[in-house]
């Protein structure tokens, strides 16, 4: 596995200062393989294409993550209707598109942060029902998913 030094993985945010720690990290090849293509994509270097998806993964979209409650403390009717949730519409039409744009290699650089954006709130939104629908089948309140 590579070793990768990063620099401003971690930024604290105080008065307007932004402070960095520079660590190393190990990563598995096919997530730095994946890491040099999204720098390629973007033009911009390793280290700052790993920054960016950092921040993005491990800084909510907004401070509504935060005020959620935990599923195991939503009712039965809040965890079945969390367990259906889905993407605004015209947020998941945009992914689409954006992502579509990706593929095609059309993607500018101001559509890859839109993106990286988008896929944040689907992800924080897949992972919200992914518990709601095992919490729902741990209270008996529906079946198990079959693959």
């Amino acid at each position: 596995m590579p070793l990768i030094p990063l620099v401003e993985i971690v930024h604290l945010f105080w008065k307007k200062r932004t402070m960095a720690t520079q660590i190393t990290l190990t990563l598995p090849d096919e997530l730095y393989e994946n890491a040099q293509q999204w720098a390629l994509l973007t033009q911009r270097d390793l280290t700052q294409t790993l920054t960016d998806a950092l921040k993005l993964v491990l800084t909510p979209v907004s401070g509504q993550a935060q005020r959620e409650k935990p599923v195991a403390a939503l009712s039965d009717p809040e965890i079945l209707a969390l367990a259906q949730i889905r993407m605004d519409l015209i947020q998941g039409e945009r992914l689409g598109k954006l992502l579509e744009k990706q593929r095609e290699d059309r993607l500018l650089p101001a559509e890859q942060t839109e993106l990286l954006a988008l896929m944040q709130v689907y992800n924080q939104l897949w992972l919200r029902q992914s518990e709601a629908l095992a919490e729902a089948v741990r209270r008996g309140l529906r079946g198990p998913l079959v693959s």
